[in-house]
């Protein structure tokens, strides 16, 4: 199997889930051991064979209540980013150069809330084969076509599952950012990580999502997905 094989997979696992409703738990550590916690719910919707829509409101706390974010993905290579900010009443585009900056402070990006990419954009090379807990794995390193904030990231894929349970991010030969995905459940005969732990290498700040309860095979409106919508906080 080559490495372009196995990410096909991993795409078609990850379009299968496209339509859902998340609610989780979001915990921001510092390096000197302070923690911040958030809660969200995300709402997606698979739109055209390689469209998709993305709604994230946080819920708390105070100074994060109804910030939202919103991503219109007209392929899985062209998309609109956009977040709103209650306090300002205004809408703020995020450019596409922006899509690997911090999603709201934490040490996701915001293309981590996003759903699968264009693999043309991308080189695919297997590098081994490893364990990781008791599930068997492809190692694969992916290399970007198109401009990054990394420049590589090697990544741990579950033979069978077809879903990460760990990606390393480099910028040139410096590790930058390692996410781990454990906790792994199949729900509605999609597996899923529970747990999702970013950490930011340069900076010892981590991050820690956990999903609360996920929903599968949803039938929102297109109208959820519109920046009234953002504006209003989904409702």
């Amino acid at each position: 199997m080559s490495g372009r094989e196995v990410y096909e997979k991993v795409h078609e696992v990850r379009s299968k889930a496209l339509d859902r409703k998340t609610e989780a738990i979001m915990i921001l550590f510092d390096k000197s051991g302070g923690k911040r916690t958030r809660t969200l719910t995300e709402y997606s919707k698979k739109a055209d064979p390689e469209a998709y829509k993305v709604l994230v409101v946080f819920k708390s706390p105070p100074d994060l209540k109804n910030v939202g974010f919103l991503i219109h993905a007209h392929t899985f290579a062209e998309r609109d980013l956009w977040a709103y900010f209650p306090e300002y009443k205004r809408i703020r585009r995020i450019p596409a150069s922006s899509q690997d900056d911090s999603f709201f402070g934490s040490d996701f990006s915001y293309d981590d809330f996003g759903g699968p990419p264009n693999l043309d954009d991308y080189k695919f090379s297997i590098l081994k084969e490893d364990v990781v807990g008791d599930k068997p794995c492809y190692v694969v390193e992916v290399t970007p076509k198109i401009h990054r904030k990394y420049t590589r990231y090697i990544a741990w894929v579950a033979k069978d599952l077809w879903i990460h349970l760990k990606i390393d991010y480099y910028q040139g030969k410096e590790l930058y950012r390692t996410g781990v995905f454990t906790d792994i459940r199949i729900i509605d005969g999609i597996p899923t990580p529970f747990r999702l732990d970013m950490e930011n290498k340069k900076t010892n700040h981590r991050t820690e999502l956990t999903v609360e309860s996920i929903q599968y095979h949803t039938h929102f409106s297109d109208d959820l997905f519109s920046q009234q919508s953002l504006e209003r906080a989904g409702r």
